[in-house]
């Protein structure tokens, strides 16, 4: 009865034991969190500044090398980093909160500087205005009609 007891109890211990605890070789929560989020910018930078104003990249070959330099700045490995956002995607609840807190993080304003001054844009003095375009168009075909109408 005793050895029947032990092997039931040993399992329900195992199931109970803290769940909170991560794989040693899984990133803790804070640190994917990091990574992501680096992940996420260096990804808006490739799509905003590089991909679109150069067509000739090769986009996966400038992606992995952005990757990589994320990958550097955290100290990890690139198998690392896949093997703990697959534990997280096979543990949804755990991914949820990264990912929820990755949507409330705030991006800093851009810091300015007191002695920095404000330029009027010079291209927008050269072009004039479109109404007085129109206004122009609408005179000179009601000259051309009061001349017709006269001859």
């Amino acid at each position: 009865m005793k050895k029947l007891l032990f092997i039931i109890l040993i399992p329900i211990a195992i199931a109970c034991s803290n769940k909170d605890k991560l794989p040693e070789d899984i990133l803790p929560r804070q640190k994917m969190q990091e990574v992501m989020w680096d992940m996420i910018r260096a990804g808006e930078f490739l799509n905003r500044f590089v991909f679109n104003r150069d067509t000739s990249v090769d986009n996966a070959a400038e992606s992995l090398k952005w990757y990589d330099k994320v990958y550097r700045v955290h100290n990890i490995s690139k198998s690392s980093f896949e093997k703990s956002y697959t534990y997280y995607k096979n543990h949804p609840i755990l991914l949820k909160s990264i990912l929820d807190s990755l949507s409330r993080k705030e991006v800093p304003p851009k810091k300015t500087t007191p002695d920095a001054k404000m330029t009027n844009d010079s291209v927008q003095k050269m072009v004039p205005p479109v109404f007085e375009n129109k206004r122009k168009i609408n005179d000179s075909l009601r000259k051309r009609r009061i001349l017709k109408k006269g001859l």
